[in-house]
């Protein structure tokens, strides 16, 4: 997209937002602090002019999101019982993907809403949703979709945030950059100081504790993940059986309970700069979550998903994906493209 497009683009978005009087704001699935807090400023911001918004999710709340600053503004609906006619402008804030929004089913969701209501702004790697509606799709590479909002939207409005926006932005935004240990992107840094400014209280926002159930899983899951050094990658594989483990140990809402596992092992194990997930849906689909180190010329996890039949998405040093077949279909593929590029990789520095 060069500049002239992106400006047309937001312009045209902007003019949407404008004109509407009812607007509805969908986040994304997995539920994290960024499309939260991105949520939650744009409504508030909507309601500035004055407009009726409402925050919806058609997944369920995590546990490490209920203290989040006004989550409860955030209703958990189904797709079924509600009526989407209701609004004039429908946003996806954080994602590239309708799956991310609509679940499963969103291809017999999309067929019912009108598509001309649909804005995406989002700052991943491009998927389906800008496919389909790419003249209402907002994406910028930034360090989170939270500063697309406040730098494209909020800042220039000369509104002054409150401190509990201005909170749920800060948290985004370190969330997203790992506290600034991920790649750093113009403005950052001057977005964080705004948001300071505003009342964000960071003393707070940084101190993250995890539940138990995090450790828990993470020492099960060190003892269960394969180490294969010369594919510099580690590979936990989540089958039937180690999903019925996982619930016995922890409960059934185990999978709320990896983050603590996601950084460590598969980001700071020294010469290991991959880090892999694969999840059995048992439904005939895979589920591919990646890490890797943020330092250093690595490769593309999601383009080498891509290039074996998963659909794959997020950043470049951490993603997610969906591949339909076996789970060990899925990590033959994975693994045998990647041992591929690494020797194309170093064959090219010799």
């Amino acid at each position: 997209m060069t500049k002239n497009d992106s400006k047309h683009i937001l312009a045209h978005v902007q003019k949407l937002m404008h004109q509407a009087d009812k607007l509805l704001i969908v986040v994304s699935d997995p539920i994290d602090p960024d499309c939260v807090g991105t949520a939650l400023a744009l409504s508030w911001l909507l309601t500035q002019q004055p407009k009726q918004v409402e925050v919806i999710s058609l997944f369920r709340i995590p546990p490490e999101m209920t203290d989040f600053p006004n989550i409860n503004d955030v209703s958990v609906v189904t797709a079924d019982s509600f009526d989407f006619d209701r609004y004039n402008i429908i946003v996806t804030v954080d994602g590239g993907d309708w799956i991310q929004f609509l679940g499963k089913d969103w291809k017999e969701i999309t067929a019912r809403i009108d598509l001309n209501k649909m804005i995406n702004l989002d700052h991943h790697i491009p998927g389906t949703i800008q496919k389909t509606i790419p003249e209402r799709c907002f994406n910028v590479k930034t360090s989170s979709t939270a500063q697309l909002l406040y730098d494209y939207f909020i800042k220039p409005s000369g509104v002054q945030l409150p401190p509990d926006t201005a909170d749920c932005l800060y948290r985004a935004l370190l969330y997203d950059t790992r506290n600034f240990k991920n790649e750093m992107h113009p403005g950052a840094y001057n977005f964080a100081a705004d948001l300071i400014t505003s009342g964000a209280d960071h003393a707070k926002d940084v101190d993250v504790n995890y539940e138990m159930q995090e450790f828990t899983f993470m020492a099960w899951a060190v003892e269960h993940t394969e180490f294969i050094p010369d594919l510099q990658l580690s590979l936990l594989v989540l089958d039937a059986g180690a999903q019925n483990e996982l619930e016995e140990k922890i409960s059934a809402d185990w999978k709320d309970f990896n983050k603590l596992y996601k950084e460590v092992v598969e980001r700071q194990i020294k010469g290991y700069n991959y880090g892999i997930i694969l999840i059995d849906n048992l439904d005939g689909t895979i589920r591919l979550g990646w890490r890797t180190r943020s330092y250093g010329d690595h490769l593309s996890i999601g383009d080498i998903a891509r290039g074996v039949g998963f659909h794959a998405g997020g950043h470049y040093n951490a993603g997610g994906g969906r591949f339909s077949g076996t789970i060990d279909e899925a990590k033959a593929r994975l693994l045998n493209a990647i041992r591929h590029a690494l020797a194309e990789s170093a064959a090219r520095l010799k």
